[in-house]
């Protein structure tokens, strides 16, 4: 995908502007060597002043300089049979940020290598659930990663551990899902979710970014809150979708086994605006700003205030652009994750520079298509944590 970046196009004013600059500067020196060929001494000529650059122009220059922010969005298409669209072009989608239109630098159809962490909660509440889990390992290899995207995994009880890091083994995944015990009765989510982010903050930009948890959606211990991870998803562009564990009601009365605390479990580092010192005033300073309650469309097509989310993976799910199956039999989970596999390389990527970065906090896309009974998914904004002078 090639992008002009307005900041591009603002460099390469100024580099024209040099080279004729330059380019005056031979011409002159040339017909003065001339000039001395004859014998006689040259006579040099005060040197003129090249006109002043046009005002205009260079307060363009520095207004294109400082828009350099390149925001993204995956778009999913539904029809109203549910199917995916797939026959759209760039003049047919209109993008607003924060209610201002917005022009589309970038349209992209083709499928990205895929950065994806699984998070799967495995305390004894959800341990009759996840035998159904473990052979969807070759799933995710061939419906998702492919040849060049790569897969981590973060399980979840009274601690976060990363079971494994990012990699393209087939067989390694295979044995990494079926590995996993359960044991504890803790559900740190957020703490879960916010490793994660972490792991894909750190992925290539070229990459998509995504995250399929398997969890009942509610937390229990975690350090992390609920508008840490909507401004960090959102700012990194991570979708998250979430499969829905439904556990039977007398699981929750089991005993708690508590595991040894570890320190290396903590994850209290949140990311600051560039040359900031991370400082908890700085951190507060970045994060509590609040988070809007937006419409969000979930995996029935309906339209939800985000407050009114059943649990807090339909809220991510629908602040990040993805969907949340609250409930799924043994049966039908294999085919909902095929419908995430299948809607994450069906979507539309759209990117454009923002007309007003200057405004702080949370900005609000809304997308639109040009085409009657479709209904559009797509992340219900991002963060934007500092002012542009």
């Amino acid at each position: 995908m090639k992008l002009h970046s307005p900041f591009v196009r603002g460099t390469l004013i100024g580099s024209l502007l040099l080279t004729a600059f330059a380019g005056a500067v031979i011409l002159d020196s040339s017909v003065r060597a001339q000039d001395g060929v004859s014998g006689a001494a040259p006579v040099y000529s005060k040197t003129k002043k090249l006109p002043a650059p046009d005002a205009d122009l260079i307060k363009q220059a520095a207004t294109i300089k400082s828009r350099t922010t390149l925001v993204t969005t995956p778009v999913a298409v539904i029809d109203s049979s549910g199917q995916f669209v797939y026959d759209l072009d760039k003049q047919d989608f209109q993008i607003l940020d924060n209610g201002t239109p917005q022009q589309i630098e970038g349209f992209e159809t083709e499928m990205r290598p895929v950065a994806l962490v699984i998070v799967i909660q495995t305390n004894s509440t959800t341990a009759p659930l996840l035998d159904p889990v473990r052979p969807l390992a070759s799933m995710f290899s061939t419906l998702l990663l492919g040849s060049q995207g790569q897969a981590a995994v973060i399980i979840f009880n009274d601690r976060v551990r990363v079971a494994q890091d990012f990699s393209n083994d087939s067989a390694q995944l295979k044995t990494t899902f079926k590995d996993f015990t359960a044991r504890g009765s803790g559900a740190r989510l957020d703490d879960a979710l916010s490793r994660a982010i972490g792991m894909l903050e750190q992925r290539p930009k070229v990459e998509r970014r995504v995250i399929i948890a398997f969890s009942d959606g509610f937390d229990s211990g975690s350090e992390t809150s609920k508008a840490e991870i909507v401004r960090r998803a959102t700012t990194a562009e991570v979708s998250i979708y979430g499969l829905g564990f439904s556990p039977a009601q007398e699981l929750l009365q089991k005993k708690p086994h508590l595991e040894p605390y570890s320190p290396l479990d903590n994850n209290v580092t949140r990311p600051v605006p560039p040359n900031t010192i991370p400082t908890p005033t700085n951190e507060n300073a970045t994060y509590d700003n609040p988070i809007p309650a937006v419409p969000i469309l979930v995996a029935t097509g309906e339209l939800i205030r985000s407050t009114l989310a059943s649990s807090l993976l339909e809220y991510y799910a629908g602040y990040t652009g993805g969907v949340f199956y609250s409930h799924w039999s043994s049966k039908a989970l294999q085919d909902q994750l095929n419908r995430i596999a299948t809607e994450i390389q069906s979507q539309y990527e759209l990117a454009y520079v923002p007309d007003t970065p200057s405004e702080s906090g949370f900005h609000r896309i809304e997308v639109h298509v040009n085409r009657a009974k479709v209904k559009v998914r797509a992340r219900a904004g991002y963060f934007n944590p500092e002012k542009v002078q």
